[in-house]
C-alpha cells in the first residue's frame, strides 16, 4: 500500500526523505543518498512504459494512474511503499489520481507560504516580480497551464 509524500515543489520533501529513508531503509541510521532511490517519485514513467502506457500522451498518463498503482501494489504484496509526488488529489479529465485500494494514507508537506516566490523566482531562475506575476497568473494541472 502506498503512502504519498505530497508537496508543492521545493517545500522539504527531500528531507522529509532523508529521515524516512535512514529510519525504514538502513540498519544504522546513517543516512546516505543511495537509500534516498527507495523512496520514488511518481508518477515514474518505468512502470507506464513497463505497462504499454505511451508516456507522451498525458491524457493516457493521466487515465492510468490507478492502474500503475495497483500494479505497484500487486509487485509489492502487502508492503508499505513510500512515493513521492507533487501532484494533488483531485480528479482530472474525469480520472482519480488515486483510491482508497491503492492508498493507505499522505503526508502533506506545507511550506510556509511566506517564501513561496523567492524560492520559486530560484528555482525558475526569474526575479521575484516575474516569479510573483506567474503565481498570480497561472495554474498548472497535470501539466496543462490554465490562466486567471
Amino acid at each position: 500500500m502506498i503512502i504519498w509524500l505530497a508537496s508543492y515543489p521545493k517545500s522539504g520533501n527531500t528531507f522529509l526523505r532523508t529521515l524516512l529513508t535512514s529510519y525504514f531503509f538502513t540498519k544504522d541510521g546513517n543516512f546516505s543518498f543511495e537509500v534516498l532511490k527507495n523512496i520514488k517519485q511518481f508518477p515514474d514513467n518505468g512502470v507506464f512504459e513497463k505497462l504499454g502506457i505511451d508516456i507522451s500522451n498525458e491524457k493516457e498518463v493521466i487515465k492510468n494512474y490507478i492502474k500503475v498503482q495497483e500494479e505497484t501494489n500487486k509487485r509489492d504484496g502487502k508492503a508499505i511503499r513510500f512515493l513521492k509526488t507533487h501532484s494533488t488529489l483531485q480528479d482530472m479529465d474525469g480520472y482519480k489520481f488515486t483510491d482508497l485500494n491503492n492508498c493507505l494514507g499522505a503526508i502533506y508537506i506545507v511550506r510556509d507560504p511566506r517564501n513561496i516566490a523567492t524560492s520559486y523566482s530560484n528555482h525558475e531562475q526569474t526575479s521575484l516580480d516575474e516569479a510573483i506575476e506567474r503565481i498570480k497568473r497561472f495554474r498548472i494541472i497535470g501539466g496543462n497551464i490554465y490562466s486567471s
